[in-house]
């Protein structure tokens, strides 16, 4: 009896002994975890594929990602073009060049691999404008566009040579100083588009015209309250931008021979002077006056100016007209050059500018650099100068030697009378088109 439930007691613990074995081989079965990256997968790195290794622009790509056991893992990847991600597996590049291409997955990052971007194989060339007419003395813009043989379009204008009028042009850009269709073409690598017409028609007048006005400040980086009349000119330009300041400086280095002229006549009682339309002094204070200024620029006269300006090459083009709503005879047109932007110490006496005397990086702005007529103005024709009559000039000079950056020159024209006093002006950054002002 004894030996039969010892053997029972045996039984029980071997039977115990096998079913605790068979609970530990459940679960995974008996696969291990990996340590570290690929989670449960056993992956342990991916590579990324391109389609192509080398593509036109215009082309698309796709990539494909395949981890190290051999499985496409591209579904559940970020494929990334110069450390950006995209949406998908296809890109479409924008530009040419070389593109690293690299792919995550999980928390596993692909070696780079490099994709080539090239030009297209252009097969045809259109010059195209967004404008249908230009007036006279207005800039006409080109786009060229080149078609590859499978009939996509790109934008080459850098690329290709424009020409106009059968004369090759410097850039994109052509100003209309005729009454007469231009003729643009474009080539590259041996091809050349067809004609592009751009008709040009005549410009119109207004009947009468937004009154501005000058101010000529008369100044010198020595000269310790002659900041007084900056800070009232941008208290001016701040109200209106139908006054146009001229900086002429005297005994600095941005003196020059234009600047020289117009002290000798305007510069009676010291510095700083400021004068308004060849006139009349600016009333001192200036900052407390400057009314005095403005409402010169208010109401309407009978003449106006229309203004264009670009740089061609090592060229300043200027094109003005004037116009003339009743006769004025003894009218004279002056066209200066002026820069921006010029960085140098400047004496202050005052309290304006935070009071520090010197300022030592003061910007100078407006510095008359160059006259293109003469600074007291040429004569404009008698038979231009009746009632319904314009005058029309282009200027074609080398950019003045004494501007430092030509992308901060500007241009003011002024038409004045017999006695230099001006009867209206106007003013544009060089590059700029500017039409008759009607009020």
């Amino acid at each position: 009896m004894k030996t039969k439930n010892i053997f029972k007691c045996l039984l029980a613990v071997a039977a115990l002994f096998v079913y605790s074995c068979s609970s530990d081989s459940d679960g995974d079965g008996g696969t291990t975890t990996p340590p570290g990256g690929g989670g449960t997968s056993g992956i342990t790195s991916i590579t990324v594929n391109a389609s192509d290794s080398s593509i036109e622009l215009g082309g698309s790509i796709t990539f494909t990602v395949t981890a190290n056991d051999g499985s496409n893992v591209t579904a559940n990847s970020t494929i990334l073009v110069n450390n950006s991600a995209i949406t998908g597996v296809e890109y479409t590049p924008t530009a040419t060049g070389s593109f690293q291409i690299t792919a995550k997955y999980e928390t596993l990052t692909s070696g780079a691999i490099n994709v080539e971007v090239t030009p297209p194989v252009i097969t045809a060339l259109r010059v195209e404008s967004a404008d249908t007419s230009i007036k006279v003395g207005d800039t006409a813009e080109f786009i060229v566009i080149g078609t590859d043989a499978g009939g996509n379009d790109y934008t080459i204008t850098s690329e290709a040579t424009i020409s106009v009028n059968g004369t090759e042009i410097v850039g994109n850009r052509f100003m209309a100083t005729e009454i007469a269709d231009i003729e643009a073409s474009a080539t590259k690598d041996g091809i050349t588009s067809a004609v592009f017409n751009l008709p040009v028609t005549d410009d119109t007048a207004p009947g009468t015209f937004a009154k501005n006005a000058i101010i000529e400040d008369y100044t010198g980086t020595w000269c310790g309250w002659c900041p007084r009349v900056s800070y009232a000119i941008e208290q001016v330009e701040a109200q209106s931008d139908r006054v146009f300041a001229i900086a002429a400086h005297s005994g600095d280095a941005m003196e020059n021979s234009y600047s020289a002229a117009l002290d000798n006549v305007y510069v009676t009682s010291g510095y700083p002077t400021a004068v308004l339309n060849r006139d009349v002094d600016w009333t001192y204070p200036e900052p407390s006056n400057v009314a005095q200024a403005t409402n010169l620029a208010s109401g309407t006269t009978t003449s106006g100016l229309s203004l264009n300006s670009m740089v061609v090459g090592n060229n300043l083009r200027v094109y003005v007209s004037a116009a003339f709503a009743q006769s004025t005879p003894g009218a004279k047109l002056v066209v200066l050059v002026l820069e921006d932007g010029i960085v140098a110490s400047q004496r202050n006496y005052t309290s304006y500018y935070g009071g520090a005397d010197p300022i030592s990086q003061f910007v100078h702005n407006h510095t008359l650099r160059h006259s293109i007529t003469d600074v007291f103005g040429d004569a404009i024709p008698a038979g231009s100068t009746g009632a319904g009559q314009r005058h029309k000039e282009v200027f074609d000079i080398p950019v003045p030697a004494l501007v430092n950056d030509r992308s901060k020159m500007s241009i003011v024209a002024m038409i004045v009378g017999s006695d230099n006093k001006v009867i209206n002006a106007t003013g544009a950054h060089v590059g700029t088109d500017k039409d008759y002002q009607a009020n």
